[in-house]
Parts: structure tokens; sequence; C-alpha cells
């Protein structure tokens, strides 16, 4: 019984460390977003405001970085709608079929996977600006499928995969084409999937930082990652009014992963290991 004891002990010891490892800068952030700017440059450094006021998040709020939470809002719906538009049509026949080919198409999604952002920027930059989709939200948008659409198709084709082939059959014997099998069939039984696949686009696309900057130059347009970047001094910076625009940043992330993370969890990991 000790040495399970003392395992358990041990065990539980290193999830409090890993666990304050992981929420420290969090909670460090939102602590120096309720300092005054004096106490920010204390020496040494006080861990607990010793007077807490939101006027940090007062001042963040009257500059333009509110506008900024639009701007995302609108780029990051609709990348998300059109991955996950597309990456559902392509994973259908993926899922599906049977060719050899099959295999072939999603090694290449996977291996497109481990080029860096930046390898692919110019190419997409050159491209955006022969089209005219430079300095609108909408080139912004296809340009983030680059890297939101490979990743949206490996992980729903496992999951579209599992659905047995016999429900579409007996729903396409009941009258159904084999579309609206699929749509009315499939996409519901892969649900959890499905979402989980949605929240992982929209987190992604709510923290690009680096195709923003590039295709974005209207300060009108800008994203709340560039907003959060021109909260920053060229000589020097207000960390209490960048922490407490960091955490306002963080509110609708985490207040959407709260709502569906049993889906995120599941769906993710089941997506990732079946098919």
């Amino acid at each position: 019984m000790r040495p399970r004891y003392g395992r358990a002990v041990g065990l539980h010891l290193a999830a409090l460390a890993l666990a304050a490892f992981l929420v420290g800068p969090f909670a460090w952030m939102l602590l120096t977003a309720l300092k005054s700017r004096d106490e920010v440059f204390t020496t040494p450094p006080t861990w607990w405001p010793h007077a807490p006021s939101g006027e940090n998040f007062a001042a963040a709020a009257s500059t333009d970085f509110l506008a900024s939470f639009g701007n995302s809002a609108l780029v990051c719906a609709g990348t998300t709608v059109l991955c996950m538009a597309l990456a559902l049509l392509a994973c259908y026949p993926l899922s599906r079929s049977r060719s050899r080919g099959r295999g072939g198409v999603l090694g290449a999604i996977l291996v497109s996977q481990l080029l860096p952002h930046a390898v692919l920027l110019v190419p997409i930059y050159r491209t955006a600006r022969e089209l005219g989709m430079l300095n609108t939200r909408w080139g912004l948008m296809v340009a983030m499928l680059a890297f939101t659409l490979p990743v949206g198709i490996w992980l729903l084709h496992g999951y579209l995969g599992a659905v047995p082939h016999a429900v579409e059959e007996a729903a396409r014997i009941d009258g159904l084409s084999q579309f609206a099998a699929f749509w009315r069939v499939t996409v519901p039984l892969a649900l959890p999937g499905v979402l989980a696949v949605t929240v992982y686009v929209f987190f992604s696309a709510w923290q690009d930082f680096v195709f923003a900057m590039v295709f974005l130059t209207d300060p009108a347009l800008g994203t709340a990652p560039l907003a959060l970047l021109g909260l920053m001094g060229r000589h020097s910076v207000d960390w209490g009014l960048l922490m407490a625009a960091s955490t306002m940043m963080m509110v609708p992330v985490v207040a959407l992963f709260a709502l569906v993370q049993r889906s995120f969890v599941g769906g993710l990991t089941g997506g990732a290991v079946k098919g």
C-alpha cells in the first residue's frame, strides 16, 4: 500500500506543478493588469496588487482595441465557415472512396503541415496581390485557409470515416440522394468531431498574427493581435495596459472553450486516431 500511496502522491504533486507552470503566466498577466503603473515596476515585484484597479481595462476599452475585436470576429467567422465547408466536401470522397490515390492525397495534406508558414507567405502574398485581395478581410480569410484547411481535412477525415457506410446506404434506400444522405445523416453523426474542428479552426484564426500583419495595412481593418502590437511603444511599454488588453483578448477564447470543451477534447482525439 505504501508504494502505491507514495506513487499517487508523487503523481498529484507533479500534476500540481504542471498546472502551476501552465496557469502561472495567465495569473501573472491578470494580476499585472490590476496593478497601477508604479506598482508594475516595483522592485522586488509583488505578486498580489496592493490596490487592485480596473483602470487599465478602462484605458484599453477607450482605445481602438475594441474595434479590432469586431474585425477579428468577422475574419475568424469567415475563415471558419470557408474552412469547414471546403473540408467537409473534401473529406467525404476521402473517407468513402477506396481508391489507391486516397493515401497519397492524405499524405500530401499531412506533409503540407510540415512547411513553416513563412515558406507559404511569399507565394500567397504574390497571388493575393495579383488578384487584388491585399488589405481586405476576404483576402485574409482565403490566406488563412493555407494552414487551417489541411488540418481540418485531416481531422474530419478520421471522424467521417468512423461513420458506418450502412447508415448512408439505409438513408439512400429511403429516398435520399447521396449528398443529402451525407449532409443529413453522416454529418450529424460526426457532429462532435465537426464541432471540435470548428473550434480548432476558430482558435487558429483568432490568434493569427503573421498573415494579418502582412495582408492588412489599413489600421481600420486591423485584428486584435495587431492591436496588441500597437499598444507597445517604441521606447517604452505600458505593461498594465498591455496585460489588460491581452486578458480581454483571451475572454472570447476561454468562454468558447468552456462551452464546448468536452466535444473539443473528445472530438479532437477521436478524429486523430480513427479512420
